[in-house]
């Protein structure tokens, strides 16, 4: 019986004792595995290294102590094949780990995260999967192992109880003397311990048991219980790191959604920006446009300045001639030449309008006059308005500030395409600027049909009502409010169906 005692308490128990710390440590190596690779600071990635170097250390000492054990039991006969081949698909797994736990150091300390996580949740996992199920069975058949000794140790002691059975023939008082104490000493620890290992087996963790004695019953209670309190930590941290890695799925859930929103809103401003290139180059065409027509208007104004005077002259000459085939022919030549200058001036306030709207041969950034722009934008796109709608302007005395021209002349076309677009036969398209606290503000109210208030929120998106009939350009208010962003100003807008709607501009003077 002492055999089968020392059995469980010095190899048995201490094997299991060992896989069971080879299982504590390896869960938390994993545990700061997780903590290492989402780590944002050196010191305390360089801190979860050491405790991964430490824990790594104390699994091989726990190694070679079963390798230990592991050796006496092969030379008593104590050690199964089924143990065998199980301690070595471990050692097969855990080296496989040890190969995968570098390269996830590797990439963490690289800084390659996301290989390092989906190195850490693939390919690490399922090993590491493998090598925790190892380790379970090899517990569990040291367990066995533990219990059958047990067993046996109770056995003996039945055989014993026979033999003091016997012996209490011969003399009564020395078997009771013996018989009470196998009773006291070994019969109940025995069978507290095997009940104990019984609820353990079943998955019971709880059971504790108080040794009595310092003699081979104490001892084989004593590392029952660090069993149990072994197990019981293994199991606990088993769970904490499944409570880890769901919070770091969650974690990872909702960084892909921001990557995702940052992505569209880098589409979004990257197509903002392909706009804005679009009207640089409409910028860029519209002067040199109005830079090639101005010669030659220049020549047209002149050539009938001097025609004009030519034709005085003629009269002059011929004084008393106007009521003849030569007068009417002096009456038609200077009513087309009155035309003539008429359109002259035409197309150079034209000219003019388109300059002050581009305004690409001055500086970018430079002191001008608002209502300058505001009427420069009203001339370019008089076609959509002459004839049908009212504008109404209501202008501050002092109009200079300094501001990107030919951008904010962007969002005074833009703004004033989109009134005459609500307006479908007559109204009228109000245009107020205020000079107030070093701010202007500036107001393009229209009488159109508005819009229903559901869609305000939504009128500086890009791509913004394609088709609709309020808004005509896709991405015009989009890129408006970003000008008016860059100028450090706010744009914000107020509408009722049927009523109109209003456009507020509020940007610093200086």
């Amino acid at each position: 019986m002492k055999n089968d005692l020392d059995e469980v308490t010095s190899n048995w128990l201490q094997r299991m004792t060992a896989l069971s710390d080879i299982n504590l440590y390896s869960t938390n190596l994993r545990l700061y595995q997780l903590q290492h690779v989402f780590a944002f600071q050196d010191s305390t990635k360089k801190q979860q290294a050491d405790y991964m170097v430490v824990l790594i250390d104390k699994i091989n000492a726990n190694l070679d102590v079963y390798e230990k054990l592991k050796e006496y039991s092969e030379q008593k006969n104590l050690y199964s094949e089924e143990e065998g081949q199980h301690y070595r698909a471990f050692a097969q797994y855990w080296e496989t780990y040890q190969d995968l736990f570098f390269e996830i150091f590797q990439h963490s300390r690289s800084g390659q995260n996301r290989e390092a996580i989906a190195l850490l949740n693939g390919k690490a996992l399922d090993v590491f999967t493998l090598c925790s199920a190892e380790l379970s069975r090899l517990v569990n058949l040291n367990e066995q192992g533990s219990l059958d000794a047990a067993k046996r140790a109770e056995l003996s002691q039945r055989a014993s109880h026979k033999v003091s059975t016997t012996l209490l023939i011969i003399t009564v008082g020395l078997s009771v003397v013996i018989a009470l104490a196998l009773v006291r000493y070994i019969t109940v620890p025995v069978q507290r311990l095997a009940q104990a290992a019984g609820s353990v087996a079943q998955g019971d963790l709880d059971v504790r048991l108080e040794a009595d004695s310092e003699d081979e019953i104490g001892q084989l209670t004593s590392s029952f219980d660090r069993m149990t309190v072994a197990l019981q930590k293994a199991r606990a941290q088993t769970e904490s790191q499944q409570r880890a890695l769901e919070s770091t799925n969650e974690d990872l859930a909702k960084s892909n959604d921001d990557l995702q929103a940052a992505m569209q809103h880098l589409q979004d401003t990257q197509e903002q920006l392909v706009m804005q290139e679009k009207m640089a180059a409409l910028g860029d065409l519209v002067a040199g446009v109005a830079h090639e027509i101005n010669n030659p208007i220049g020549v047209v104004t002149s050539a009938t300045d001097v025609s004009n005077r030519c034709v005085a002259r003629i009269e002059s000459e011929l004084e008393g001639a106007q009521e003849g085939p030569v007068g009417k022919l002096l009456n038609m030549l200077k009513d087309n030449l009155r035309v003539t200058h008429e359109a002259g001036d035409r197309v150079a306030m034209l000219v003019k309008s388109l300059r002050t709207f581009a305004r690409l041969d001055e500086a970018e950034y430079q002191k001008v006059d608002i209502h300058e722009g505001l009427d420069s934008s009203l001339t370019l796109i008089e076609s959509e308005w002459r004839g049908r709608v009212v504008i109404e302007k209501d202008y501050t005395l002092e109009g200079e500030m300094t501001c990107y021209a030919s951008q904010l002349n962007q969002v005074f076309v833009t703004l004033l395409k989109n009134a005459m677009a609500a307006i479908d036969s007559e109204g009228s398209v109000s245009i107020m600027t205020k000079r107030e606290n070093g701010t202007m503000h500036i107001t393009i109210a229209d009488t159109g049909h508005g819009m229903a208030p559901g869609r305000l929120n939504k009128i500086f998106d890009f791509g913004f009502a394609v088709g609709d009939k309020r808004v005509k350009m896709r991405s015009g208010l989009s890129v408006a409010y970003n000008i008016i962003q860059k100028h450090q100003g706010n744009i914000y807008v107020e509408s009722q169906e049927g009523k109109g709607t209003t456009f507020f501009i509020n940007l610093p003077i200086s």
